[in-house]
């Protein structure tokens, strides 16, 4: 059944990116559906590490994520085997549960008007004529506008390419880490992957981790086949998983992930791929939240001032490309065993120098960016 309402945007997918894309078109007076396949909040493979660009962009939504019990984190620590340097972060950090940044920023979105549809799964999203259709399981829905917001879930005929790594996330109980990691994001690299792990709010640990497809075949995918094997990686790792409790049944998961992917190919004029179904940027940067969100506000202007999804794909993937050599080059030094170590030992030598390469890795524009939007809606309010 197709509705008969033509909406002026509808938004497929309510993470991060989606959420912040209907926010912004709602605090501007849009008439804007969001369709989120869930009932409710959910866990996601993340490493739940907010940058200073991501927070920037929260605060821009007028959410307080000390309220939400963000951990702070000033520190980021390196290891491989038994090698490890501590440096301090050019910024101050934090780290919150998806669970509860992606349910605040869909109430913030509910609260400023936006239609906010739960439990539907979209299954495609076709133009027609000069709107675009989004179909559900048991409905349509027409818009002007629609953005892909989707994440790492990929619609039939506008799939990514396939990558070789598989991530994992889980959150535990962890005595050892409530002691040794406040203020800190650890990182332990090994062959095949690397572990991160940070505190979230009441002391959770959440831990993620990636591997290629070929080693989780072969040491298995259950929670106590990877905490062996993770725990056999650095003592750092064995420290905060031993004698943890997991706080949900099993790891979520997700497999083929397509790091350092951007989509560049349009896909129609009024159609604007978000998040993780336009960049994904490379591992263990910890930039994702902040350009989901980015891409969210950018493409939400871009809609405002008329602006096509072909155009908004080029100008933000021109904004990234930089971002995303540097970070996929620091990516291949890292996961190399030998040049990890010797990494390592560099950044215990050279600490400036590794701080300066955090830096390098951060998303760029955000303070103009958020400045501009808060201008705009003096504007209106005026």
């Amino acid at each position: 059944m197709l509705q008969a309402v033509t909406w002026d945007s509808i938004v497929a997918g309510g993470g991060l990116a989606g959420a912040a894309f209907a926010l912004e078109l709602a605090r501007n007076g849009r008439r804007v559906a969001l369709i989120e396949r869930t009932q409710s909040a959910h866990h996601k493979v993340c490493g739940e590490f907010l940058s200073l660009e991501a927070q920037d962009l929260l605060t821009y939504f007028d959410l307080d994520i000390s309220a939400l019990g963000a951990t702070a984190i000033n520190e980021f620590r390196l290891a491989t085997g038994e090698r490890h340097a501590t440096i301090s972060l050019p910024f101050r950090a934090a780290g919150l549960s998806r669970w509860s940044l992606d349910e605040a920023l869909l109430t913030a979105a509910e609260r400023a008007g936006v239609h906010v549809v739960r439990g539907a799964r979209v299954t495609s999203v076709e133009p027609l004529g000069a709107a675009t259709v989004v179909k559900t399981e048991t409905m349509a829905w027409r818009g002007k506008a629609v953005a892909l917001a989707t994440g790492k879930h990929s619609l039939r005929g506008l799939t990514r390419p396939l990558g070789s790594m598989v991530g994992f996330k889980l959150h535990l109980s962890s005595d050892s880490a409530a002691r040794t990691l406040p203020g800190i994001v650890q990182l332990v690299f090994f062959r095949g992957g690397y572990f991160g792990a940070c505190l979230v709010e009441e002391n959770i640990l959440s831990i993620g981790w990636v591997m290629e497809a070929e080693l989780v075949r072969r040491i298995g995918a259950d929670w106590p086949a990877q905490k062996s094997y993770l725990a056999g990686q650095s003592s750092f790792a064995s420290y905060l998983l031993e004698g943890s409790q997991p706080l949900f049944a099993k790891p979520v998961s997700t497999a083929a992930i397509p790091y350092g992917f951007l989509r560049t190919a349009p896909i129609g004029p009024a159609i604007y791929p978000l998040g993780d179904q336009l960049a994904v940027v490379p591992s263990f940067t910890g930039d994702g939240m902040a350009i989901a969100l980015c891409s969210g506000i950018v493409a939400a202007r871009a809609v405002l001032e008329g602006k096509s999804a072909p155009v908004f794909q080029r100008e933000f993937i021109r904004r990234l490309r930089q971002q995303f050599r540097i970070a996929g080059a620091l990516g291949r030094i890292l996961q190399t065993p030998a040049s990890c170590a010797v990494s390592v030992a560099a950044a215990n030598f050279l600490p400036r120098i590794a701080t300066k390469m955090v830096s390098a890795t951060r998303l760029r524009g955000v303070e103009s960016l958020t400045r501009r939007g808060k201008l705009q809606a003096q504007a209106i309010a005026g």
